[in-house]
């Protein structure tokens, strides 16, 4: 059986929506799920504070009455009074700043946010500060979509039943498997890996002249999901999916009508899972309801790695491997010059 994947620190940033409850919600139950601590924090924005708080004394009251009021929201959210195990955090300053600031110096292994805020400016503000987070995290990231329950009911519990991973077969992607299994052993969830073929718009002559590519690059990578799944520990409940089609639109299309969890790593520079670190994440947020749990990117070793490495190497012939390697760098370059993954 694989170890559980446990947070021993969680943040969770507010800006006082509605949404953010739900966000406090599921970093509550993260928290809880993991025996670790949760600290909520509200950055003011600084001209607002000039303004209001004028004097050291005026500006000592408004952020103390900010943390009262902060205060009052997490009870209310939670249902409970904030005890030692849920801590508040005031600061000012950038929002992005500050959020990646605290985790550092509260040490926190989690970071819980909402991708929708407040109405108008204030709701596209969010909005960026979430990408940003996710572009810039060192940590993981939990982002909260806004759940399809009607208006004024509370957020359903955070339950997953199957937490689905992208796996993309021609580059680092077995640390991606190794920690999705992870997470789905702390959920007792069905783990889904899927990878998904994007289509290349070939010139015609192209197209007729080798027809059978669409049907090969599908074989070679069913051959090496279903290798990869035999070689998952006997205690993950694992399947896979091969699609086509634009990657962050079927992942957010497989999501719908279940309790699931999306867990992805974070690319850095341009490639097949977005031009933009983060960039998938977001638009798999914005298309969907489901949370996702982005991982900084990372190397794993160990047997399990090893096992991984060499059953998907066993599945693909060199030609498949070129190919797919060949796909991704024409699609890095498509993705480069298009704001769809924005």
């Amino acid at each position: 059986m694989r170890r559980k994947v446990a947070f021993a620190s969680v943040l969770c940033p507010v800006d006082f929506s509605t949404h953010s409850r739900e966000a406090i919600r599921h970093a509550g139950a993260m928290a809880r799920k993991s025996g670790g601590r949760l600290v909520v924090s509200y950055v003011n924005d600084p001209l607002l504070l000039t303004v209001v708080g004028r004097g050291p004394a005026g500006r000592r009251q408004f952020v103390q009455r900010t943390r009262a009021e902060l205060a009052r929201f997490v009870n209310r959210s939670l249902g409970v009074r904030h005890g030692r195990e849920i801590a508040l955090s005031v600061s000012t300053g950038n929002p992005v700043d500050e959020i990646l600031r605290s985790a550092k110096s509260l040490r926190s292994d989690l970071i819980v946010i909402g991708t929708q805020g407040l109405s108008g400016f204030q709701k596209l503000f969010f909005g960026s500060t979430t990408e940003q987070v996710l572009r810039r995290a060192t940590i993981p990231v939990l982002a909260i979509p806004a759940s399809q329950h009607r208006r004024g009911a509370k957020a359903p519990p955070l339950v997953v039943r199957r937490v689905i991973t992208p796996v993309d077969l021609a580059g680092e992607w077995q640390a991606d498997a190794i920690r999705a299994a992870d997470v789905a052993a702390s959920f007792e969830a069905e783990l889904i890996l899927v990878h998904v073929l994007a289509p290349i718009q070939s010139p015609p002559w192209l197209r007729s002249a080798d027809a059978s590519a669409g049907p090969r690059r599908r074989a070679a990578a069913t051959r090496a999901l279903e290798r990869v799944v035999a070689r998952l520990p006997s205690g993950v409940n694992a399947a896979f999916h091969v699609l086509e089609g634009n990657p962050a639109h079927e992942i957010a299309r497989l999501t719908k009508g279940s309790a699931a969890l999306v867990v992805m790593s974070l690319r850095g520079g341009a490639g097949v899972w977005g031009a933009r670190r983060g960039a998938i994440a977001y638009h798999v947020l914005t298309h969907s309801s489901t949370p996702v749990l982005a991982l900084p990117r990372r190397r794993l070793g160990g047997s399990l790695f090893r096992r991984l490495s060499a059953a998907v190497a066993s599945a693909l012939s060199e030609r498949d491997r070129i190919e797919m390697a060949g796909i991704d760098a024409l699609l890095s370059v498509g993705a480069g010059r298009s704001r769809a993954w924005s």
